[in-house]
């Protein structure tokens, strides 16, 4: 079945590439911030955390958040298509809520369309990522 994250504070780091794994994202405006610390963390992405990450974030937005850390507001990530749609926490749930309903479609074709659509994704993580975890090279 479709996803859908409402971010209702800061999405930082695991956070943040957690809320990269749902197919649709929501934002509050009043608080929090999306951000991926990394860089300040010396911490390298796994190649599956790379590639749940680009299915959300516009290539060019991503570099620049990888490489300076830079906090986005609800705002900026709904103006770079990060989240459907910043809106204030009053009418956010609302706002999920009300997609959510949109969203009443066949699970099976839903599944079918996830699996090709992310196959790529589940591979990395099957066969690139236990590499690095094994062997301790994460940075």
């Amino acid at each position: 079945m479709p996803t859908i994250a409402a971010i209702t504070g800061h999405a930082f780091a695991g956070g943040a590439i957690l809320a990269c794994a749902f197919d649709f994202r929501f934002m509050r405006t009043d608080r929090g911030f999306f951000c991926f610390p990394e860089v300040d963390l010396n911490v390298p992405f796994l190649p599956g955390m790379l590639a749940v990450i680009k299915k959300a974030v516009p290539m060019y937005k991503f570099e620049e958040m990888q490489y300076t850390g830079k906090r986005l507001t609800a705002q900026e990530c709904e103006a770079h298509h990060i989240v459907m749609k910043a809106g204030h926490i009053n009418d956010l749930m609302n706002e999920v809520l009300a997609f959510a309903k949109t969203l009443d479609k066949q699970r099976m074709i839903i599944r079918e369309m996830k699996k090709r659509l992310y196959k790529d994704i589940i591979r990395t993580i099957d066969e690139e990522d236990p590499f690095y975890i094994s062997t301790g090279k994460l940075q």
